[in-house]
């Protein structure tokens, strides 16, 4: 599918507001295949190894077992961390940008080089992160409290635009585009592009699936609700636990405030990511059942300006939903 490159404006059909199914409509997209099950393990793997057993298990071992003073120590730890993330956003890059089917993940109405928001998001976190790793490692001697930084200034940079679109859903506007929301439009909660952008871009589902979640988004007032408590969520926990690790690293020992800065952050997202499974999971099953009473199918347009393409796959959408109502 070729995309053209002028945005129009949402055609009445593609944002029908009189389509009423017996049940939210689908977003045709699972990860619960086989293939997607290992990728999702693999890659969590591999980034928990990298930027969380690693950077611990060299720490102590080159401080308690080689005795290396701690300026050759972060210096070994930095050239180890970030091969394999770097690979990914490298990946993704291609996939977004240069592939030949890049067209088909890009964000609707963006043009070739239109990055999603999730790469922005990412982008800073990951300077966030790199940032405070690079420098503590560079000091002579090496700043072990700087290092032990890292992790926490992720979060605070991937977490910040989550609870600020949190707490004002649809009132922030900017001079930019920000994934498929053209410039100057009411940005949702953090947590919608992130999932759209994901699963369009590093799980295949590619336009189809960026047109199916925008509707059932606007259709849907329960997953409005999900969307914004779980921005909030992350956002206000990931910025408060964050500042809490800063500060208790850089009043303990180094041995206790770089176990903490390296390992704690971890466990807060672990925590959280089981809380935000068993609460979406619960909450989808309520919007499933109550799916017929006043308010939970309630039509809020995101304004989403589209090409022509576009707009055919998603009356294609509309039209997979009304056959399968």
């Amino acid at each position: 599918m070729t995309i053209a490159m002028s945005d129009l404006s949402v055609s009445e059909t593609s944002t029908d507001i009189s389509y009423d199914p017996a049940r939210p409509p689908p977003l045709n997209y699972t990860l619960k295949t086989k293939n997607r099950e290992i990728a999702i393990i693999v890659f969590f793997t591999l980034i928990f190894a990298e930027a969380g057993l690693l950077p611990l298990i060299l720490f102590y071992s080159i401080r308690w077992g080689a005795h290396l003073d701690n300026t050759k120590n972060l210096a070994i730890i930095t050239s180890t961390v970030g091969t394999y993330s770097g690979y990914k956003m490298a990946r993704r890059s291609w996939y977004l940008f240069i592939s030949d089917s890049s067209h088909q993940r890009r964000p609707i109405g963006a043009g070739r080089f239109g990055a999603d928001a999730f790469t922005i998001q990412i982008s800073l976190a990951m300077t966030g992160f790199f940032v405070p790793l690079i420098v503590g490692s560079s000091l002579n001697p090496g700043s072990v409290h700087t290092v032990a930084m890292s992790l926490s200034c992720f979060m605070i940079a991937f977490c910040f635009p989550l609870l600020i679109t949190g707490l004002w859903p649809h009132k922030l506007k900017v001079p930019f585009r920000v994934s498929s929301m053209p410039s100057y439009t009411g940005l949702p909660p953090a947590v919608y592009t992130i999932v759209e952008d994901i699963i369009a871009v590093d799980g295949g589902g590619c336009v189809e699936f960026r047109q199916a979640w925008r509707i059932r988004y606007e259709h849907s007032a329960i997953m409005r609700r999900i969307v914004r408590v779980t921005s909030l969520w992350w956002g206000a926990s990931g910025m408060l636990f964050a500042g809490a690790f800063i500060a208790i690293a850089w009043t303990t020992p180094d041995d206790i405030g770089y176990g903490i800065g390296w390992g704690l952050p971890w466990l807060w997202a672990m925590v959280s990511a089981s809380l935000t499974v068993w609460w979406v999971s619960k909450e989808l099953q309520r919007e499933k059942e109550q799916w017929a009473h006043p308010g939970v199918h309630k039509v809020f347009s995101l304004h989403i300006s589209q090409t022509i393409d576009e707009e055919k796959v998603a009356q294609e959408v509309n039209d997979f939903n009304d056959r399968n109502v």
